[in-house]
């Protein structure tokens, strides 16, 4: 377990965290409904167990926190686009809130006992907010703004002082709230990613899927320019149905791994690396000019060649070789083309004689 990947969204994939906006947009939008609702229907008991002078108050209290609440909804849809949208909207919430936080215990502050809904309405805050899978960082924030502004509201109510012994009990209730809502979020997360990777990554390669490829390779071709080219290269396995013949799947999967493996470390991080299908290897380089895709394409076939692999059956070694098809592609370019190109120009790789690289013209 990475616990960068809990403590901040810095180091999530661009995909996952619009994946990860999405579904904290759609929870906060159900989150912002039933608080209009929740707010707005606490004044049939307000109703029943206020006084006259503070029902006509909080009535009309109730009610504009709704109308505050109501352009959350919409913007609940911009939430999907970017991060900011996210922040600022659940900044928004959280601002709404304790004010009406504020105005509700002011209401109150010449009353000996106070409603207990009213006093446990930061608790119940910090309660909803666990719905959001939010990072450690991100959910740490929410907690201090929310227990900061309860600590100023009750200095400011009780004649700034906090002398008296309910600091105690009101901070300790805080920081157990505090830690159960991090503790939800962080778990939601992590469900969130778990799901994330069955879902784009390859079982047996970790690497990622076909689909999750060609989301990454819209997103080059749209970010990439004339000046900019990038280098899309496909690999494939000469004479694996051989190997799984010859040896068995289990060292077919094993020589699938080893490639996998050694394709990254060639690559490395920069590269957009993905099993393709089957023993078919897609990887994309972005901002590389045709001529350095090709020659890294050369470095890692050389490197496969030069590596036999234990079969995890017995002693014996088994020797692959690859094939590559090259293509240079920019932000005119069309996918399906590009793709088909390179499938052409790995057959010529083919049908050269295998374990060689073939760039398209």
């Amino acid at each position: 377990m990475d616990l960068k990947e809990y403590w901040s969204d810095r180091s999530h994939s661009r995909d996952f965290k619009l994946i990860r906006i999405g579904f904290v947009a759609v929870r906060f939008r159900w989150l912002v409904s039933l608080l209009i609702i929740g707010i707005a229907g606490w004044i049939a008991v307000d109703w029943w167990v206020l006084d006259s002078a503070h029902f006509k108050l909080l009535w009309k209290v109730r009610l504009m926190t709704g109308v505050m609440l109501t352009p959350l909804l919409p913007l609940s849809y911009l939430c999907k686009l970017n991060r900011r949208w996210m922040v600022l909207s659940l900044f928004a919430l959280l601002t709404v809130l304790l004010l009406f936080n504020l105005v509700s215990l002011w209401s109150f502050r010449d009353v000996a006992t106070m409603p207990t809904g009213y006093v446990a309405f930061p608790y119940f805050l910090l309660a909803l907010l666990a719905v959001l899978p939010l990072p450690i960082r991100s959910g740490l924030r929410v907690a201090i703004t929310i227990i900061a502004a309860v600590l100023a509201t009750d200095y400011w109510l009780d004649s700034h002082t906090l002398s008296n012994g309910k600091l105690i009990e009101r901070v300790w209730l805080l920081l157990c709230f505090s830690l159960a809502m991090l503790w939800v979020q962080t778990g939601q997360l992590r469900m969130l990613m778990d799901l994330y990777r069955e879902s784009t990554r390859d079982p047996l390669t970790r690497l990622m899927n076909r689909r999750l490829f060609m989301k990454q390779f819209a997103m080059v071709r749209h970010s990439s320019s004339e000046s900019q080219p990038y280098t899309l290269i496909l690999f494939d396995m000469d004479k694996f149905k051989h190997i799984n013949d010859a040896h068995g799947h289990l060292m077919g999967d094993e020589v699938l791994v080893s490639v996998a493996t050694t394709l990254v470390d060639i690559f490395g991080p920069d590269a957009i690396v993905a099993r393709y299908g089957g023993e078919e290897f897609a990887v994309l380089l972005p901002n590389t000019p045709l001529e350095r895709g090709v020659l890294q394409a050369e470095t890692l076939r050389l490197a496969v060649e030069s590596q036999p692999i234990d079969n995890p059956l017995d002693e014996s070694e088994v020797m692959v070789t690859i094939s590559a098809g090259a293509v240079k592609g920019h932000n005119n370019s069309n996918a399906a083309e590009l793709l088909q190109w390179a499938d052409d120009a790995l057959y010529k790789a083919k049908s050269q004689g295998r374990n060689c690289v073939v760039a398209h013209e």
